[in-house]
């Protein structure tokens, strides 16, 4: 079974929750191709422990470290290991709560100091009315004070504060399409915003045959053309790479199709980018929200195309489209 063979099994089984099966496929890939990114950001998707999710993305960097999925799927992994972490700490058991002091405690020596007193005052008055009556002399009764004596109130104890758990955030699935959704044949319709096209030489690596579907990119004229064979089918004004941050010039194949994906880079992250076709490492065709300079190079190196035009070329290309990049 091909290695492509084994992307879609394994694809196949992980969306429908068959862990084993789909486990199985992609170590097979492994197997022949070692640094396929793909079978290892799965892998890392269907790892039951955190850590060796991290092994595997660690791994698909080594072999591509400007790949966006790989980042995406880093950030994952790192905040699903803290929530473990966390978690593990909320479940350690609670510290013994501090002894109250018992009121009856204070309540019975107090008032068994007032009986006390009592009856001293008692013993006292009976005596001092004994020896007045032997001496005969009248003495005044003392007059008996009672002091009250104030119960201490018991201080409540605090009750410990629940520590926060963190919220879970969604997550990270990669999700490559491997077989494009059959659409018609659309129409040719060139439509040309600044100069009309001239016609492009069919690369050498083109398949036979007068219907094989190509893009050819103009860098110079930032102009993108579908061919069928020879026939130019669609003409998109497109931005490319700035000087810094060239578009790499050469012959291509798209490599594999996502509907979404996240695309970060030093000062950059934009998240959902659609339509994306990668087509060498982490450059891509896809759809642009974020700017309407088309004509213009404006990228990091990807072909940022308008999302209508990025959408009609997902559905069209399939994965193996050739893409001929020249100045």
């Amino acid at each position: 079974m091909s290695v492509e063979e084994q992307l879609r099994r394994g694809i196949a089984a992980g969306r429908a929750g068959r862990k084993g099966e789909a486990r199985a496929a992609f170590r097979a890939v492994l197997s022949e191709d070692p640094k396929n990114e793909i079978a290892l950001l799965w892998l890392a998707y269907l790892s039951d422990d955190p850590r060796a999710a991290l092994a595997y993305i660690a791994r698909a960097l080594e072999a591509n470290p400007q790949s966006p999925r790989a980042h995406a799927a880093l950030r994952w992994a790192r905040y699903r290991l803290s929530v473990e972490r966390a978690n593990s700490r909320d479940q350690a058991p609670p510290a013994p709560k501090p002894r109250s002091l018992s009121v009856s405690r204070w309540i019975f020596p107090t008032s068994l100091l007032v009986v006390l007193v009592l009856l001293l005052v008692l013993l006292g008055n009976y005596a001092v009315g004994f020896a007045a009556r032997l001496l005969e002399t009248p003495t005044p009764s003392p007059t008996i004070t009672h002091t009250s004596t104030a119960t201490p109130t018991a201080t409540p104890i605090p009750s410990p504060t629940p520590t926060a758990s963190p919220t879970p955030t969604p997550t990270f699935t990669p999700t490559p399409t491997f077989t494009p959704t059959a659409t018609p044949t659309p129409t040719p319709t060139p439509v040309p915003t600044r100069r009309p096209p001239t016609a492009t030489p069919i690369p050498q690596a083109l398949p036979s045959g007068e219907e094989a579907k190509w893009i050819d990119v103009d860098l110079s004229r930032q102009i993108l053309i579908a061919y069928e064979g020879n026939v130019p089918v669609r003409v998109v004004t497109v931005s490319t790479g700035l000087p810094r941050t060239p578009t790499p010039k050469g012959q291509f194949r798209i490599w594999v199709k996502l509907r979404y994906d996240d695309m970060s880079g030093p000062g950059y992250y934009l998240p959902d980018v659609p339509y994306v076709m990668y087509f060498y490492g982490g450059y891509a065709l896809h759809g642009t929200y974020w700017h309407n300079n088309f004509g213009r190079p404006m990228s990091h190196g990807c072909i940022n195309l308008p999302t209508s035009e990025a959408e009609w070329l997902f559905n069209w290309a399939e994965v193996g489209t050739l893409v001929n990049i020249h100045d």
